[in-house]
């Protein structure tokens, strides 16, 4: 008889341990070490530590990502745009489904749609600023992009994405 509880209580604690550890999590991109945000005010607050994101705005029609974020294929649960020191805007996305984000960023790609972000596992920024992405890039932040023909320089980092044909990296094309 104790032996069954003894399972049941050990069985507990382990689950109360991986939940306080937050080991187990099936987090995409925990593992190559990208960021979290959680929310818009965290995205703003990590994208200020690299570069300027004055005047968060969110709710803003018209822009970079405007039309994709109303649109549930691409799981974004905010946007909010903000400028930069060059005085071009960012746009910050949170993401509530990066797998979903992912796809519909690959078949944008293969609709002949421009597609480059900076990824978090949670969020993507954009950039047209290349001096600002590569400053973002040092938050730990990595490329995707789905371009066709897009190659990773040996020597550069390629993470394991959630859809095939497309590339995550640290390097940044000119």
């Amino acid at each position: 008889m104790r032996l069954p509880r003894t399972a049941a209580a050990l069985g507990a604690a382990l689950t109360a341990l991986v939940a306080l550890t937050g080991c187990g999590s099936d987090s995409w991109g925990e593992d190559a070490g990208l960021p979290a945000a959680g929310d818009m005010a965290a995205i703003e607050k990590l994208v200020g530590t690299r570069t300027m994101c004055s005047d968060l705005r969110t709710g803003v029609a018209g822009g970079t990502m405007s039309e994709e974020s109303r649109d549930p294929a691409w799981a974004v649960k905010e946007r909010g745009v903000c400028g930069d020191d060059a005085r071009d805007t960012l746009t910050l996305l949170s993401v509530s489904d990066m797998a979903k984000f992912q796809q519909s960023a690959k078949k944008a790609a293969a609709a002949g749609h421009a597609t480059g972000f900076l990824l978090g596992q949670d969020f993507a920024v954009v950039t047209p600023d290349p001096e600002a992405a590569k400053a973002l890039m040092a938050s730990d932040v990595l490329f995707f992009t789905c371009e066709k023909g897009f190659k990773v320089p040996d020597g550069y980092r390629s993470e394991k994405l959630l859809v095939d044909g497309c590339a995550l990296t640290d390097y940044l094309p000119a």
